[in-house]
């Protein structure tokens, strides 16, 4: 009685303290079956790595520290480095330093590893292979490790379950285990030229060509996911909050005049296939080992077959609030760009009424461009809103998009 007394006579510290219990007791579960699973874990790790044969042993990591808050190279070299050790693997992890570091450290590299393992977000992994494409010629498989913020499995704000870091950490070490069992495929990637003019291409030549797999997004929505982050103190509604209050700005840049120019989806022909034959054979050891040659096979199959649609050009302008696009297998089992244009939204009370819709990314688009290239021409009087492409934001300048057919060997 003389508990239960106290209990109620300070029945705030015992809410307090009971809290505080809980949330203790589920720290050290979470703890413990995080332990059991990397136990587990690396027991299976041993196991693929005496009955595989033939994986990359030379191993480069490169990984930005600031990725997740800071929390990328913490989580690193607490679950997945000491399975890489374990797996026989020899690591060097590059720490970037600045952007672009990523880019140009695989760009320059005299010798490439056997494979590159990306531990970082989206932008990460698009500096990774922007600087293989780049090397003209020479290329390794890559393996993605998502600690980027976006890939951590969200949780409730006021949550005091820890289920999430578990699911964390297994997410981590799945995404090992085909670099583990040496199971890859070729995938395609994103192009992005940028162009001196509406007139001609000869910019493109000028400047390098950035590569992504995620896409590319412009336009007031990617503006407002980009600013959530200054209300961070607000938790889940952060960016709710963003959208709120920039539905009542006094800002005109709500709309983005753009000309466009696209040529029809492909699968495959003489006009855009063939030039790829000219490519320079990959050399070094490890690179004639990992990067098959078959690309080069298939793409002189394709001088055989005409397609006059493919070199035709569709032009048009567009007033929208929000370009995306994205890089989709269509139903004939060849990659298309998807160009989704937003033109529905308007300052005031109807944003509003939007905004669950705009925070959950599904607003429907107005218009949809399906194409094998696409070319946009911003107006002059433009807002000068940046591009995002991976991530990464750059100046908005004409550009032209496409696809790279089976550009990287992924393990996946």
């Amino acid at each position: 009685m003389n508990v239960l007394r106290t209990i109620r006579n300070n029945w705030k510290k015992s809410v307090f303290f009971s809290g505080l219990l809980g949330y203790g007791i589920s720290t050290l579960k979470t703890n413990i079956e995080i332990k059991q699973y990397m136990n587990e874990f690396s027991n299976d790790v041993m196991h693929v790595g005496q009955n595989t044969q033939g994986t990359p042993q030379n191993v480069l990591v490169v990984m930005n520290p600031i990725a997740n808050n800071k929390k990328a190279e913490n989580l690193f070299k607490k679950y997945c480095e000491p399975i890489l050790h374990l797996a026989g693997y020899s690591v060097e992890v590059l720490r970037t330093n600045y952007i672009g570091h990523a880019k140009a450290y695989v760009e320059e590299l005299n010798k490439l590893p056997d494979v590159i393992v990306v531990a970082g977000g989206d932008g990460t992994k698009s500096e990774v292979i922007t600087g293989l494409l780049r090397r003209q010629g020479s290329s390794c498989p890559i393996s993605f490790i998502p600690l980027g913020r976006d890939k951590q499995p969200k949780s409730s704000f006021f949550s005091l379950s820890k289920q999430h870091e578990l699911d964390y950490v297994i997410q981590l070490c799945n995404s090992l285990v085909p670099l583990l069992k040496n199971q890859s495929k070729y995938e395609s990637v994103i192009q992005y030229d940028v162009l001196n003019d509406a007139a001609s291409e000869e910019g493109a030549a000028q400047l390098k060509p950035i590569f992504g797999l995620n896409g590319f997004s412009w336009g007031l929505l990617k503006e407002l996911d980009n600013k959530k982050d200054k209300y961070w103190y607000l938790g889940p509604l952060k960016h709710h909050i963003a959208a709120f209050l920039r539905s009542f700005s006094g800002n005109v840049d709500w709309q983005l005049d753009t000309d466009y120019v696209y040529t029809p989806p492909c699968s495959g022909c003489s006009n855009c296939r063939v030039q790829r034959d000219k490519t320079p054979p990959n050399k070094g050891f490890f690179t004639k080992k990992l990067v098959s040659p078959q690309n080069g096979k298939v793409d002189a199959s394709y001088k055989l077959v005409v397609n006059e649609k493919c070199s035709s050009n569709q032009e048009g302008s567009i007033t929208s609030n929000q370009i995306n696009i994205s890089l989709n297998q269509n139903s004939e089992n060849f990659d298309e760009l998807e160009s989704k244009f937003i033109n529905s939204l308007q300052p005031g009370w109807e944003f509003i009424k939007n905004i669950p819709n705009i925070t959950n990314k599904t607003i429907e688009p107005n218009f949809i461009v399906k194409s094998r290239t696409i070319k946009l021409y911003p107006s002059a009087n433009t807002p000068n809103i940046f591009y995002s492409i991976d991530g990464e934001e750059y100046e908005p300048r004409p550009i032209k998009v496409s696809i790279v057919p089976n550009a990287i060997k992924v393990f996946c």
